[in-house]
């Protein structure tokens, strides 16, 4: 428990909050970004439905297959019988792969849910064995999915720590943390009428309301039904800190997660200031980056990433916003770098990322320092084999 771990004062009034006592979530788990680790827990591993919070395992899976996000799927007519809310989508229209994406994570549409099931899976049952198998794999191993919309149904079930898991996982995708991220969009769907193809634009606008009104939200996605109650999972930064909660069953959910959150970070604070930062002496990581020709590095020339961590400070489609960036974090004294990434449409994408650091607390400190400078609220990421390799998604 957290009270357990985090000892370290704090004049801060959400130390008078109790988890335990003061959530109205059934479970909840809190979890370190970078890491992994599990900060708090209330019920954790209970089975529970997980309501819309499955279609963050519907776009993860949607993004991992290989469809083109500009290829278009057909909407068929049991697609359109399935409950609220929904894009209100008719049989024949023609959507693309990306916009239901955005339809699914921004407006919850569960007809949309199911276009990309059949057309992906080629039926809902197979695509569902596939969001179950991808869940095992990444280490959510008590969950169960029976549908790709989280609309309440026998033995579909998942666990705050599995959704705490997921999600994690699936921040690591660009294009899924751009979807996140996202508070307005319009999902644009064609019908032929007459021999003519007929556009129709539907407005769409994120149910988080994190991004609104708690700062360093990241994006998430809600859920509800009446049997699952209010749910959540999504992830915040603050201060070079990551943590992403996750809550099921929940009567007060906005209380319930802003509170937990700001208990988190309070906890993660106070036990920064409780070691040692580990930051290097001033000019001793300029200087060891310096030494011998070849010290600026190019845009498209990262150093070695073998270990420790990277900051993460945006991602762009367009090579001259990724340069712009690039430039402002080297003007400010950030040895910056771009990374070219290879989208699964077969599109590139530009990583401006700062790093690496050897030690998680410099890489937390520096985040902070971006933050003050320049605005940018960046991801810290551990160094894998898979940040090496452009075209992996993981």
């Amino acid at each position: 428990m957290l009270a357990l771990l985090f000892t370290a004062p704090s004049v801060n009034s959400s130390w008078a909050f109790a988890p335990d006592q003061d959530l109205t979530a059934r479970a909840a788990v809190l979890m370190d970004a970078v890491t992994g680790k599990i900060l708090y827990q209330k019920d954790a591993n209970l089975r529970l439905p997980p309501a819309s919070t499955t279609k963050v395992v519907t776009t993860i899976l949607t993004l991992e297959s290989s469809r083109n996000l500009k290829q278009t799927l057909k909407v068929s007519k049991e697609a359109t019988r399935v409950p609220a809310s929904k894009l209100y989508l008719r049989p024949g229209q023609s959507i693309s792969v990306e916009e239901l994406l955005y339809g699914i994570m921004l407006a919850s549409a569960n007809d949309a849910a199911m276009v990309l099931a059949e057309g992906i899976g080629g039926s809902v049952e197979q695509f569902t064995e596939m969001m179950t198998k991808k869940a095992h794999q990444i280490g959510a191993t008590r969950s169960n999915f029976t549908n790709p919309h989280g609309l309440t149904a026998p033995d579909h079930y998942s666990t705050a720590k599995d959704l705490a898991i997921v999600f994690r996982y699936a921040m690591k995708n660009e294009i899924f943390r751009e979807i996140v991220q996202t508070k307005f969009s319009s999902v644009k769907t064609t019908a032929v009428v007459r021999k003519k193809v007929v556009p129709r634009r539907i407005s769409v606008r994120n149910h988080n309301r994190l991004l609104w009104n708690f700062d360093g939200a990241l994006g998430g996605k809600t859920g509800y039904t009446h049997a699952a109650q209010k749910c959540f999972v999504g992830a915040v930064q603050r201060n070079g800190a990551t943590l992403i909660v996750a809550i099921l069953g929940a009567r007060d959910l906005w209380n319930d997660t802003k509170r937990l959150l700001e208990y988190g970070f309070d906890r993660i604070n106070g036990l920064r200031a409780a070691q040692p930062t580990g930051k290097p002496a001033p000019g001793e990581q300029q200087a060891e980056r310096s030494e011998g020709p070849g010290s600026e590095l190019p845009p498209d020339e990262p150093p070695d990433l073998s270990d420790g961590y990277v900051l993460q400070v945006a991602t762009f489609r367009d090579r001259d916003r990724a340069e712009s960036v690039y430039r402002q974090m080297n003007d400010n004294g950030f040895e910056a770098f771009i990374e070219p990434t290879l989208l699964q449409r077969g599109e590139t994408a530009y990583r401006v990322r700062v790093g690496p650091y050897a030690e998680l607390p410099t890489a937390q400190e520096t985040a902070r320092d971006i933050l003050i400078k320049s605005g940018h609220k960046v991801l810290i990421l551990p160094i894998q084999p898979a940040l090496q390799n452009p075209g992996d998604q993981s």
